[in-house]
């Protein structure tokens, strides 16, 4: 016969490992959750800043393209246009010099060009100009549109393509091989009244969108662009693109998700390709292309397994010392064990960095001090998830992904009146020109330096990396001549950064702009920083017509 001892301890061992591994079972489901939960949040916030730089080039172009299509509503006399040869080719010279001052503040403008009506001026009327290795746009001869006919895209596509629609569009990238480059078109008719003056537009080199795409390092994550019907236009092991017929099983696995049901619903997705698990993300750019990004199940939740694995070693454990303290102090771990059951229920409902009361050199305060590790490393994994999404990593300072959620913020106040913000933009000049010239390491210091400068100036929680080399800065409500002082300490810093640098080859150089919310003109956050990024561009401007074609951006 069982004594009263024995099966109070059997008794009480059974009811012990039961409940520990109830709590175990909870704890190990809202950990797996919680880092789930910000993995697939890191996978959107990658999504939505990569999506961002690359609607910055396109929205960029369309922005130029828009700009030089009203200085030719707003300047030409069509009367003189039709019948003087003479004005005809005064205005294309005129046009020529905004469209070359336009793609210099760009900095990623293959060629830009204006055909009016071949069939009234002639098939080369018009301009083309290229951008040459140095820096320059040289003017080539035109394609002679009556050689081809309406429909041959391949050649004449991006001027009967636009008018047939009756406005502007983005080309799906092509080999231009009279140049020898990949690039992408933007390309609009112009009318003036509804007469027709010319097809305007302005090509993009991809290979800067193929950077961009080839940047995406978050957890060995891979980018690639599809276009609207469908056919791949870039991915690293496809560099030249692929017909959707012609996708290897990688991207056959993927092709289900490239649909207006999963494009921009901020949701990862998963599929299986080679035998390896992976998620998958999609977006649409403003030009019509999806972005899609996929990441390894294996690297995403690396982190979550290694948690599994400490967690089992420490129910082990823990069911080891179970076992031999239970037959000897079923009393004195009692009170002990409900207090460790309470604790570890909380931190399993994901209230982390609770006290623990219960010390001592026993079995039980190393069980103790087990929870507090788990309790305390969750804590700073989940606040270091949290803090990698919103950090750049080169510079130090608050990343895209952190922007967004600032821009976000305001947009709320704005809604709700009770808005009071300065926008700040920063663009370093010339780092285009700077990489070409000596490498991408070069162009990174000037990010990084650059990034010294304004945090020299502003609080670091204020300034926002939100493009490769373009910084912004939010910061309260501030007067024209805090905004002055605030510029002049700026020059002053940039100054004395140049005085004492001796790496650089020409001096860092940035440009700068600044606007205040109005509340009875700025319905939304985007407004103040259009201000404020056009008096940047202006300053840009003013930089290169001081300094000429020095460096570009």
């Amino acid at each position: 016969m069982k004594s009263i001892r024995t099966r109070l301890v059997a008794s009480f061992l059974g009811t012990i490992l039961i409940l520990f591994l109830i709590l175990a079972l909870i704890g190990v489901y809202y950990q797996i959750s919680s880092i789930e939960l910000h993995s697939s949040e890191s996978m959107k916030l990658l999504s939505e800043e990569k999506t961002g730089e690359l609607n910055k080039y396109f929205s960029g172009v369309e922005r130029a393209v828009d700009v030089l299509e009203e200085y030719i509503k707003n300047n030409v006399d069509m009367h003189e246009y039709r019948i003087n040869s003479t004005y005809r080719e005064e205005f294309y010279g005129e046009l020529k010099e905004n469209a070359v001052n336009a793609a210099r503040v760009l900095g990623n403008v293959e060629s830009v060009y204006f055909r009016p009506d071949p069939t009234r001026y002639g098939g080369t009327a018009g301009f083309f100009l290229n951008l040459t290795n140095s820096g320059d746009y040289a003017e080539l001869t035109p394609t002679n549109i009556t050689n081809y006919k309406e429909d041959d895209t391949e050649h004449v596509g991006w001027y009967y393509e636009p008018i047939k629609k009756g406005g502007p569009l983005w080309m799906e990238p092509y080999s231009n091989e009279n140049i020898n480059v990949y690039m992408v078109s933007y390309v609009t008719p112009v009318y003036l009244g509804r007469e027709f003056v010319g097809i305007l537009g302005m090509d993009m080199d991809m290979t800067l969108i193929h950077e961009v795409i080839d940047r995406i390092d978050y957890e060995k994550s891979v980018g690639l662009l599809m276009s609207e019907n469908g056919t791949l236009l870039y991915h690293r092991d496809y560099p030249s693109g692929l017909l959707r017929t012609d996708f290897p099983e990688e991207l056959q696995a993927q092709d289900e998700f490239f649909t207006e049901a999963c494009i921009g619903t901020g949701y990862n997705y998963s599929y299986i390709a080679g035998g390896e698990k992976y998620r998958i993300i999609l977006s649409r750019l403003e030009n019509g292309m999806i972005l899609s990004i996929s990441t390894p199940e294996s690297e995403l939740f690396k982190t979550r397994n290694a948690m599994l694995i400490r967690l089992l070693v420490v129910f082990f454990l823990a069911l080891a010392m179970i076992i031999v303290l239970s037959t000897r102090m079923t009393k004195r771990i009692v009170e002990p064990i409900e207090e460790l059951t309470n604790v570890s229920s909380r931190i399993a409902k994901g209230e982390l960095g609770q006290e623990i009361e219960y010390h001592s050199k026993d079995e039980i305060g190393s069980l103790a001090d087990s929870i507090r590790k788990i309790s305390v490393e969750l804590k700073v994994y989940i606040d270091y998830i949290h803090e990698q999404a919103y950090l750049d990593a080169m510079t130090g300072v608050r990343n895209k992904a952190s922007y967004l959620a600032e821009e976000s913020r305001l947009e709320s106040l704005i809604r709700e009146r009770m808005a009071s913000f300065t926008v700040y933009v920063f663009d370093v000049n010339g780092l285009k020109k700077m990489n070409d010239n000596y490498g991408h390491e070069y162009g990174d210091m000037m990010i990084k330096d650059s990034a010294q400068v304004i945090k020299a100036v502003f609080k670091d929680s204020y300034v926002y990396r939100i493009g490769g080399d373009e910084f912004a800065v939010i910061a309260k409500h501030q007067s024209e001549n805090e905004i002055k002082r605030n510029f002049a300490k700026f020059d002053e810093m940039l100054e004395n950064f140049n005085l004492e640098n001796e790496k650089y080859e020409d001096d860092l150089a940035i440009s700068k702009g600044a606007a205040v919310y109005n509340p009875e003109t700025d319905q939304e956050y985007a407004s103040v920083f259009g201000r404020a990024d056009e008096d940047m561009y202006h300053c840009k401007a003013e930089y290169y017509k001081k300094h000429g074609d020095r460096r570009r951006s």
